[in-house]
């Protein structure tokens, strides 16, 4: 970074006009979180509002969610504390931000171990952005998915709105902590044994208390299909959800996944 962070590490916030292109002056922020070691975005177009996380390993030691409503920044923040080191070391793993394409809420899906040697453990808050009044608050305070599930993790999280107050969630589960390096992101070799990253892949519903509905489904059951670990989007398609993999890191290999959920689906 330049200026007078120079020498250190922080994000950024910028908003394109998607006609031209053109930066817009008037909707920019520096320096949410320091340091910003990983960072999620949505827009949500019913509030026309953005709600942006940062995962920040000295200030504050902490997710922080914040978010921009017409082009203003709110100064309010949420965070959700956790383990870090200002050395760039911090307990949170990559996760997503969907906007409710019915509401002016947004949903969230993220793991992390609360003290350094627990197991990562997923996530899930809504969050809503209100204009009037102006600000930023939880709908659903986060909660572990799987309260219950003792030693065992989940990592590479994302959702994905179903309709009806229902949310479906892809994550990778394992018997033990898979993750030694918090701070690697994308396409890093996390050295995730083959049978994890392949039979791990679950699907679940949740509700929007992020109450689980039925039983987790094993994707690799569905004709081998898995989701990624490091890269996981999770995409609406009017014909259903879908996703794109490579089969592992260094591989030339691209697979395109896609799963329907009847009306009615709990599982």
């Amino acid at each position: 970074y330049i200026g007078w962070c120079s020498g250190h590490q922080g994000d950024i916030y910028r908003v394109l006009n998607a006609t031209t292109g053109v930066q817009m002056d008037n909707e920019q922020k520096d320096w949410v979180a320091s340091h910003s070691c990983k960072q999620m975005v949505a827009y949500n177009e019913v509030a026309d509002s953005f709600l942006v996380a940062n995962f920040g390993d000295a200030y504050p030691e902490a997710l922080q969610f914040t978010a921009w409503d017409n082009g203003k920044h709110l100064g309010e923040k949420l965070k959700i504390d956790g383990w870090a080191t200002p050395g760039g070391r911090q307990g949170f793993t990559q996760g997503a931000i969907k906007a409710d394409p019915w509401g002016t809420g947004y949903a969230a899906v993220w793991s992390h171990g609360e003290r350094y040697d627990d197991p990562d453990k997923m996530f899930f808050a809504m969050i809503n952005v209100t204009s009037d009044p102006r600000g930023i608050s939880f709908l659903t305070p986060p909660r572990k998915v799987f309260p219950d599930s003792g030693s065992r993790t989940q990592i590479g999280s994302n959702v994905a709105a179903l309709g009806g107050g229902r949310w479906l969630v892809a994550y990778t589960d394992s018997a033990t902590n898979r993750i030694n390096d918090h701070l690697r992101i994308w396409f890093e070799d996390w050295s995730i044994p083959e049978t994890t990253r392949k039979q791990g892949t679950k699907l679940a519903i949740l509700d929007s208390k992020g109450e689980v509905l039925g039983e987790p489904m094993a994707a690799y059951d569905l004709g081998g299909a898995f989701f990624p670990i490091e890269v996981n989007h999770l995409m609406r398609r009017p014909s259903g959800i879908g996703w794109v993999g490579l089969e592992g890191p260094n591989s030339d290999e691209v697979k395109v996944m896609q799963v329907r959920c009847t009306p009615d689906a709990a599982a």
